[in-house]
């Protein structure tokens, strides 16, 4: 597998890989809309971090692009994080997941929409071993449940896993989008 573009371009956004110069605009995204994502998001159970750990962070994740084993981005207007994404290996062989968060300033704006068929459409032209794209949600996660159903994706399963965030019911959706022909 290729690595994937250091940079999109999406709308008035900029979909890139995290620089370590990027660790104070992340801390104050993450810090500024935090009681947003607690929610949802388990990762947030690690916050709050320091500019120092998020350095630390941003350097795995560094690390993970050389190896071409996960694609960690932020979303950008001008210097402000108004977002994060990426393009991860986990599960099915020839498969990508699409994950994503928005600062609260920003949601109902598209955006976490705009960038996922963006993501989308450069896995399917980057990876010719590609052929399908998942997006995974909580049920009771509605805004992210909107995105791969505007997208055009298919809902193919629902199953059970213990909630990993306080607002997870645990109930998780699966939606696929397969490569055109």
């Amino acid at each position: 597998m290729s690595v994937a573009p250091d940079s999109l371009h999406v709308g008035e956004y900029v979909v890139r890989k995290y620089e370590i110069a990027d660790a104070q605009a992340l801390v104050d995204a993450v810090t500024e809309t935090s009681e947003h994502l607690r929610p949802w998001m388990p990762w947030m159970k690690f916050e709050p971090q320091t500019v120092a750990q998020r350095e630390a962070l941003i350097k795995t994740w560094s690390d993970s692009w050389d190896t071409c084993t996960e694609f960690v981005m932020g979303i950008f207007l001008d210097d402000r994080v108004v977002g994060g994404t990426g393009i991860h290996l986990r599960g099915d062989v020839n498969t990508v997941d699409i994950g994503y968060w928005v600062h609260v300033d920003y949601i109902g704006r598209g955006i976490a929409t705009q960038v996922s068929r963006a993501l989308t459409k450069t896995s399917f032209a980057l990876w010719e071993e590609i052929d399908t794209v998942v997006i995974i949600h909580d049920e009771a996660n509605i805004a992210s449940g909107k995105v791969p159903d505007l997208l055009g994706f298919q809902h193919v399963d629902t199953g059970k896993r213990e909630p990993e965030a306080p607002a997870e019911s645990g109930v998780m959706y699966r939606w696929e989008k397969k490569r055109p022909d």
